[in-house]
């Protein structure tokens, strides 16, 4: 029954290279997942390279395998901002990224078209087609935890606007693909979702969402991650990434956005707390979420991606989520897809 439900999830997994037993060659081939996500660090280990990335070879290898293993171009995905979140660290042989606050600090679109070609062209060479990257948030200043990770590249839209356009220009024209974060903006925000609930509803400012209705308005946005910060005023009851007022009806019916909206990792605390994974992907589908990032790299859990599609499926015979739900991120997801140069 709906075989292609398996779509909708970016899986995490272990391992740096991949065998006969290696449990995401069967996932990717029974579920027809979606995509996956590579990380080098496993938060179990919490270790440099003992997660998927150990040198640029053997990343090359691992993603032409995976690849091989899909029937469709499957999504291989990467958290590249450079500074603190630079997944292709030096340690690994990779060149070095500067954070996008440096280049924010730096301000000169020329560096940072140059810079974002780089960047693509490794990503590229490497077959990784989708990064979790620009950050899309606002500099809240020292009490902003993205800020202070040096993870926001300005306080003023229309500089974050201008710099991120031309990043994600020139990633495109390597074929790899990107996706502006963490939506509604999560710049004010002083907690880390990783670790628990933040709530943003008296620091956020309208004017967060500056960069997205720009870069939608200019067709630069493919895709958009959602946070999950809470916000009263947008939804009493649940945050953005659960929540269909934010989704839905603030992304796309008045922002316009017809591209692929995907969850921040639902396994983080702001959500794994308070809710049980069939409940947050019945919500999160309501809401309007079309892909979920299930990383499994806060705590392991070897049957979270089997569970993750047989919870989707259910919803689907119960009757809790309707098949036209599901067709409808298919066919969002697929629109994606064709965007891709190649098959990796």
């Amino acid at each position: 029954m709906m075989k292609e439900i398996g779509n909708l999830i970016i899986a995490g997994f272990r391992g740096s290279s991949v065998s006969e037993d290696t449990p995401i060659r069967d996932w990717i081939n029974d579920f027809q997942l979606g995509g996956v996500i590579l990380y080098d660090m496993d938060l179990e280990y919490n270790q440099l390279g003992t997660r998927n990335i150990r040198s640029a070879e053997q990343l090359k290898n691992l993603n032409v395998n995976l690849q091989s293993f899909s029937k469709e171009p499957l999504f291989i995905a990467i958290d590249q901002e450079g500074g603190q979140v630079n997944r292709l660290n030096t340690k690994y042989g990779f060149p070095e990224f500067p954070s996008w606050n440096k280049i924010g600090q730096r301000d000169d679109l020329k560096f940072t078209e140059a810079y974002s070609r780089k960047l693509g062209e490794l990503l590229n060479n490497l077959h990784i087609n989708l990064n979790f990257a620009p950050v899309l948030d606002v500099d809240g200043g020292s009490s902003s935890f993205i800020t202070n990770q040096g993870r926001a590249l300005s306080s003023n839209i229309q500089k974050i606007t201008e710099h991120s356009r031309v990043f994600i220009k020139q990633l495109k024209q390597q074929g790899v693909l990107c996706c502006g974060k963490h939506f509604p903006g999560q710049g004010s925000a002083s907690g880390d979702t990783h670790a628990g609930a933040t709530d943003i509803t008296n620091t956020w400012d309208k004017q967060e969402l500056g960069p997205y209705k720009s870069l939608i308005h200019s067709r630069h946005l493919d895709a958009i991650i959602v946070a999950h910060t809470f916000h009263n005023k947008f939804d009493s009851e649940f945050p953005a990434s659960m929540s269909r007022k934010t989704i839905t009806d603030l992304l796309r019916i008045k922002l316009g956005f017809r591209g692929v909206v995907i969850c921040d990792d639902p396994s983080m605390k702001a959500i794994s707390a308070h809710y049980n994974l069939k409940t947050t992907l019945k919500c999160m589908l309501y809401a309007g979420v079309d892909m979920f990032i299930l990383g499994n790299n806060l705590e392991y859990d070897p049957h979270l991606i089997p569970n993750a599609v047989h919870c989707l499926q259910g919803l689907v015979s119960e009757g809790a989520v309707s098949e036209n739900r599901i067709y409808e991120s298919l066919h969002r997801i697929q629109s994606l897809r064709l965007k891709l140069k190649g098959n990796g």
